[in-house]
């Protein structure tokens, strides 16, 4: 992704080891992406995590949702990954609290995905080859629901991008994914770049099974999830050892002021 002229309000444009570009959030201050690479941290938890490609060819029918739209870049990789592989239509939707940054990204990015949106009420939609694009906007709490309770769909890969469970907890809740896990698809793949004890231990108490993925840059690992098979036992000996507790609706002020020492 070229920079910019410009800089979407309340961020700062960074660059990171693998000379991508990612977005610093004032309100959330935290990166959209690791510094040791934009591109290639996408590449190896989403992209790779997810298996996309494979889920893409073998499935009837293929819905991405992405938590955290951020720069666009996960999208676009997705684009990129998916469409020499098939002509079969593909729908990939991601959630963004800050119109604004949706806004200014189809005005200045260079992502051609993003110049055919157009505003639908609550969330951006449009179409690039086969891909239907849809990114939608406010509080993913409800509009996560609210859009697949309105459309008959279900999710075939997750890339839970949000902001940290420390600065945005409400994102990874035992609650939400609860609900995710009512809209996806029995054989769904979930990756995330977060290894955090409370977030593995809401994954498992919402009825996902987990295993430790590979480590990208300065974390130790990070966390994938199904809704089939059995959880790492490893890592299952390793929360009940734990002090931390799942996060819940009801938990998410403690963890948002620091009273708890896992965070990542």
């Amino acid at each position: 992704m070229d920079r910019p002229k410009k800089t979407p309000l309340n961020h700062e444009w960074r660059s990171t080891d693998d000379g991508t570009l990612t977005l610093f959030s004032m309100n959330y201050q935290e990166s959209c992406h690791s510094t040791a690479g934009a591109k290639n941290e996408t590449q190896f938890h989403y992209i790779e995590g997810c298996s996309i490609v494979e889920t893409y060819k073998t499935r009837d029918s293929f819905t991405l949702l992405e938590v955290g739209f951020g720069t666009g870049l996960g999208l676009e990789l997705t684009v990129q990954a998916l469409r020499d592989q098939s002509t079969k239509p593909a729908r990939l939707i991601s959630t963004e609290i800050d119109e604004s940054l949706v806004e200014f990204l189809i005005a200045e990015s260079s992502f051609p995905y993003l110049k055919n949106l157009q505003k639908n009420g609550y969330y951006y939609q449009g179409k690039f080859e086969q891909f239907e694009i849809i990114i939608l906007v406010g509080d993913a709490r409800k509009t996560v629901p609210q859009f697949f309770s309105e459309n008959n769909i279900l999710i075939d890969a997750i890339y839970q991008d949000a902001f940290s469970p420390r600065r945005n907890p409400d994102l990874w809740t035992v609650e939400w994914f609860s609900d995710l896990k009512k809209i996806s698809h029995q054989e769904v793949k979930l990756s995330t770049y977060s290894s955090s004890s409370s977030m593995r231990k809401s994954l498992v108490e919402s009825g996902w099974k987990i295993t430790k993925g590979p480590k990208f840059g300065e974390k130790r690992s990070s966390t994938r999830a199904t809704l089939q098979g059995t959880s790492h036992q490893e890592i299952l000996d390793h929360l009940a050892r734990s002090p931390v507790s799942a996060i819940t609706d009801a938990t998410c002020a403690e963890f948002k002021n620091g009273n708890t020492n896992d965070k990542k």
